[in-house]
């Protein structure tokens, strides 16, 4: 659920500066922005790229350019040139202009100029120069410095900033030199390497480091805040129609909270999410009365039908600017819109009865109007971990979303007897909750009944490899947090057939999901991983005598960032083992990576070890 309504030009923008795959070598990349006196800004590209194989071509053509309702193209040009030195210029049919819809969108002014090049072999230059106009509505641009290509000649230069002048690199990329000007800076380096970060980094780990530049009247969150408030102003707000389908709602609920879920939840399932993304319409909302009366919209959109509803119903609420992403954030040190996409509501949580769990940060409790499951006790975890914008009384005041992890967790349940000849059957009950439990919902509501069995067999596998499954059943919660349950009988190998005492032989499957205790040796970057929790009981009926297990192998190790449990018991001939498993942080810097290397390593041993028995050991 990466909502891209709101920012979408700029978003859109970064991911084509890494379209091409992992392939060639950039002899030269030089970018030039001028901040014109109006307000305006010419952006001019220089690529030179070798090809270095054969397969490098199809990574490089087309080529794609951006543009929209407020980025026009002003000039291009494009050649290819053979080894032999014969250079082929692309032809004007060669260019070609596509329409960029989003998922959910209707329409919009999003589009690709693109450039597709000659057919050449390995060894050729490809060379593409153009310039891009812009007016921005928020005055500042970001550019991405490095990526998948190695680059050889690296130049980037920002000039004609007046009052207001800002800039930032966020990130690291080895030899970048970089000067400063009167309203400008220049960034400069050569032999950049192509780079490769390791598992769970931050998505913009791959560009290195990026240049975030900005200039004019807005200063700090607050002037951000300030901005997006005069942009919306001119939106219509507390029309009739509105009001009364806000009476109408709340009619009969007996106190706020009530009232809150019942709004919510018309907004969520009463009006769809569809986006026509043209020109300021990627910033400013339609009217709630507009929304309300076509019944679709944006995450802006729905987000301010929301706070008109929920007004009109008196309770407070607010818009809020967040950044949707599970592998990325938003730099606090560097105020702008464009690090925004998406939309939510902010609601003062005094007074509405809420418990522990619901997604409450700085007194405030956050919605997603765009979710389609799940009440106001769930926040989907792209929009956890994140600052959040909150614009109020005419400025923003920025704010760190809450982590739920409790909330997003596995459970498996087992229940087994093993017989004599070394068979274990039973039951298996394996739930899932939050984001993973939405998905599965929206699968299982859709899906043909074959597809349904072959799903919950797979959910299923994925923790009893060996497992035969019979009567496969599942059941939903679509309310508070999104959950399914799915049910099934089991039946596996358990103990060396025959042995003494038949005890179980097979190693206990693992729940969990720390990052691997490797992932964090000699490793710079952070590692970003989703907070969960994850429980797994097993219960086992021994046949006939049976020893005890050995001492020491219950587990106990917590700390800031999680938790990994495990107790072992023996009542009768009933074997008990659960473990528990959680991570509460999403972005771990290296500076943590201790406490982390902690609590995974205590999982990862236990998960691969087999029980230990006060007797001999079974043949």
């Amino acid at each position: 659920m990466r909502r891209r309504s709101l920012w979408s030009g700029a978003s859109l923008a970064l991911l084509l500066a890494a379209a091409p795959l992992p392939a060639a070598t950039i002899l030269e990349r030089s970018i030039e922005v001028q901040v014109r006196p109006d307000g305006a800004v010419s952006e001019k590209t220089r690529l030179r790229v070798r090809l270095d194989a054969g397969s490098d071509f199809d990574s490089w053509s087309p080529y794609p350019v951006y543009i929209d309702e407020n980025r026009s193209l002003e000039s291009l040009t494009a050649s290819a040139t053979r080894p032999d030195g014969k250079v082929l210029t692309v032809a004007r049919r060669a260019l070609d202009t596509l329409e960029v819809v989003g998922d959910g969108e209707l329409h919009s002014s999003r589009k690709l100029r693109t450039v597709t090049f000659p057919a050449v072999p390995a060894g050729s230059v490809l060379a593409i120069d153009y310039e891009v106009r812009e007016r921005p509505y928020f005055p500042a641009g970001e550019i991405y410095l490095a990526g998948d290509d190695p680059i050889e000649s690296l130049r980037v230069e920002v000039r004609g900033a007046g009052a207001g002048w800002r800039w930032r690199l966020d990130g690291k990329v080895p030899g970048l030199e970089v000067k400063e000007t009167p309203g400008g800076v220049l960034v400069a380096a050569r032999g950049l390497p192509r780079l490769s970060p390791p598992e769970l980094a931050p998505s913009g780990a791959a560009a290195g480091a990026v240049l975030r530049y900005a200039w004019g009247e807005p200063s700090g969150w607050e002037g951000v805040g300030r901005w997006y408030e005069r942009l919306v102003a001119e939106v219509p707000r507390g029309a009739g129609p509105v009001r009364d389908k806000a009476r109408e709602i709340a009619a009969g609920q007996p106190g706020k909270r009530e009232k809150l879920e019942a709004l919510l939840a018309f907004v969520r399932k009463q009006v769809r999410y569809v986006a026509v993304e043209v020109g300021i319409g990627g910033y400013r909302p339609h009217s709630p009365q507009e929304v309300l009366a076509r019944r679709w919209g944006d995450c802006k959109d729905k987000a301010f039908l929301l706070i008109d509803l929920l007004r009109e119903a008196g309770i407070e609420a607010y818009p809020v600017l967040i950044l949707s992403s599970e592998d990325d954030r938003v730099d606090r040190d560097f105020p702008s819109a464009g690090q925004f996409n998406h939309a939510i509501v902010a609601v003062p949580a005094d007074g509405l009865g809420l418990s522990a769990d619901d997604p409450v940060a700085n007194s405030y409790l956050f919605l997603d109007a765009t979710q389609t499951v799940g009440g106001l006790s769930w926040l989907h975890p792209a929009a956890q971990d994140q600052e959040a914008l909150i614009v109020r009384g005419g400025q923003g005041v920025l704010v760190r979303t809450p982590i739920r992890q409790r909330v997003e967790e596995r459970r498996l349940a087992v229940d087994v007897a093993i017989a004599e000849e070394g068979e274990a059957s039973g039951e298996a009950r394996l739930e899932m909750r939050g984001q993973i439990g939405a998905a599965f919902l929206d699968v299982l509501k859709t899906g043909r009944p074959e597809e349904v069995d072959r799903l919950i067999r797979q959910a299923f596998g994925y923790y009893l490899t060996a497992a035969r499954l019979d009567d496969p059943t599942w059941a939903a919660d679509e309310a508070g947090v999104p959950a399914v349950t799915f049910k099934a009988k089991v039946r596996f190998a358990a103990t060396a057939s025959g042995a003494p005492g038949a005890w179980p032989t097979f190693v206990f499957p693992a729940m969990g999901g720390l990052p691997a205790p490797g992932v964090l040796d000699g490793r710079e970057l952070p590692v970003v991983a989703g907070p969960f929790s994850a429980r797994l009981s097993w219960n086992v009926t021994l046949p006939g005598d049976v020893c005890p297990p050995a001492s020491g192998q219950d587990v106990a190790v917590e700390n800031a960032l999680g938790a990994f449990h495990q107790k072992v018991r023996l009542e009768g001939r009933k074997l008990f083992l659960e473990r528990h498993t959680e991570l509460r942080q999403r972005w771990i810097e290296p500076a943590d990576f201790p406490t982390l290397k902690e609590i995974s390593l205590a999982e990862h041993r236990t998960n691969k070890r087999r029980l230990r028995w006060e007797c001999a050991s079974p043949p």
